[in-house]
């Protein structure tokens, strides 16, 4: 048995390390539904086209999760080896790309921002509401990259407290000003959909400005000057893309396939897209134990496989797959009950509550197959094995689900809700498919040895 349970200890720091991780996402998720509720009462027009543009972003942000967890990689084994040079390199990598992916996002939402809201729907106002939404909301790119490179290196190397304080201190400002330019409360102008885009770009911003301060006080193991941002060792950076390539790659297939979803349910109608919002917004209240699992997976397996401990890494992912997925069936129960009155705060159709309620429902007896999922996932990325992440991540959903729900959202004429169902059950293979993978431990590797040893063997070549 304690090959699948560990001490009080062990569970003791798990939760200190996961649980600001997971209360943070908590109180976002939280406060996405409250922006959800607002915006909704601007009706069900507006809910889509803030959700389509939140599609957008979601390409955006889920590609620089791939690009940053290339180099988390490479960061949580360096600082469990104590190279803190190199975990600085790492950090400077991760500024580099948060530049050039949040850039590259405003350039293509500013060209094509209505041709790729388009695709979601032909309705002319919510086309127009997205667009008003979309050209203040494009700048968050900028602060929103650049706090993803350092929080997820704070992340990396075990603080996560003073994030969940930062995390709260901007939703708290993104709740407040919502409410006050949205609908126009004490004195300031009621902007409607163009206030909720004010609000996210200003909370973005402060979250910014006070993950820099926990920079200059706390970070000094990766702290680094933007003059510096291109001083990274060449065999390094060569290792970090090598990694770092089929995640960005399968992040981008993943978002792109999970953004075909969606415009392939808005195929039944704006009550279809609305309900899909609506589900996520209502199905991230729970789903919020991924990033905590993310973070222990880089702590518990990553920092103890950089010591070169490979034995104790495998024995602690086998008790954080069996912790997670425990934990998956709890937080399952409670968003079943969730769906029995929570749509209530809703203003909306009948029809739209109905999508709405059966796919909670979906996602509650999902969520452990999800979760069991999520921890192998990253168990393999610790370790390197990126490639196979890719072909069973986004590899399956290109080859199968993508496929499948093109053909039954084209050339049937199934309800929504039974389209989501068989989406979902498609999870199952997948699952299989990682737990296979994870037992052949191509993922057990001590990168941080490697590097070295690759560095010996490139001064070895140049001196002969």
């Amino acid at each position: 048995m304690t090959k699948f349970f560990g001490d009080k200890a062990f569970y003791k720091r798990v939760l200190m390390i996961a649980m600001p991780i997971v209360i943070q996402q908590l109180i976002t998720s939280s406060v996405q539904l409250v922006d959800n509720l607002m915006v909704g009462s601007l009706g069900e027009l507006a809910i889509g086209a803030v959700s389509v543009v939140n599609q957008l972003y979601f390409v955006v942000i889920i590609v620089t999760f791939g690009a940053m967890g290339g180099a988390g990689i490479f960061s949580a084994q360096f600082f469990g080896s104590k190279q803190h040079d190199k975990l600085r390199q790492t950090f400077r990598f991760k500024l580099l790309i948060s530049l050039i992916l949040s850039s590259t996002a405003i350039l293509i939402f500013s060209l094509f921002g209505e041709y790729f809201i388009g695709l979601f729907t032909d309705n002319p106002v919510t086309i127009s509401w997205g667009m008003d939404y979309l050209n203040i909301a494009k700048w968050v790119m900028i602060p929103l990259t650049v706090s993803s490179a350092m929080s997820t290196t704070f992340r990396e190397i075990g603080i996560t407290k003073p994030l969940l304080r930062i995390s709260s201190i901007a939703i708290l400002l993104n709740v407040v000003l919502n409410y006050l330019l949205i609908f126009g409360h004490l004195g300031f102008p009621k902007l409607g959909i163009e206030g909720a885009a004010i609000a996210t770009l200003a909370s973005r911003t402060l979250e910014f400005v006070l993950l820099y301060l926990l920079l200059v006080f706390r970070g000094k193991a990766f702290n680094t000057s933007l003059l510096k941002i291109f001083k990274i060792d060449g065999l390094l950076f060569k290792m970090i893309v090598i990694t770092a390539i089929p995640l960005v790659i399968n992040e981008f297939l993943f978002s792109f396939g999970q953004t075909f979803f969606m415009q392939s349910y808005a195929t039944r109608g704006d009550n279809a897209l609305a309900a899909i919002n609506i589900t996520n917004a209502i199905s991230q209240l729970v789903f919020i134990t991924f990033g905590g699992i993310g973070t222990a997976v880089a702590v518990f397996v990553g920092n103890t496989m950089g010591k070169n401990k490979l034995k104790e890494a495998k024995e602690n992912s086998m008790k954080i797959i069996v912790f997670a997925v425990i934990f998956a069936f709890v937080l399952g129960l409670v968003l079943f009950i969730l769906s029995f009155f929570v749509l209530n705060l809703y203003d909306i159709s009948t029809e739209t509550e109905y999508i709405a309620k059966f796919n909670i429902r979906v996602n509650a007896f999902m969520i452990p197959v999800i979760s069991l999922y999520m921890v192998l996932y990253f168990t393999l990325r610790s370790g390197g094995d990126t490639r196979s992440t890719m072909i069973m991540d986004s590899g399956y959903i290109w080859v199968v689900q993508v496929p499948v729900i093109y053909v039954l959202s084209r050339f049937t004429q199934l309800p929504v809700v039974i389209l989501y169902l068989i989406i979902q059950s498609l999870e199952l293979p997948k699952v299989v498919l990682a737990y296979s993978r994870y037992k052949k431990e191509y993922w057990l590797r001590n990168l941080a040895v490697e590097n070295d040893e690759n560095a010996m063997r490139l001064m070895n070549k140049q001196s002969m």
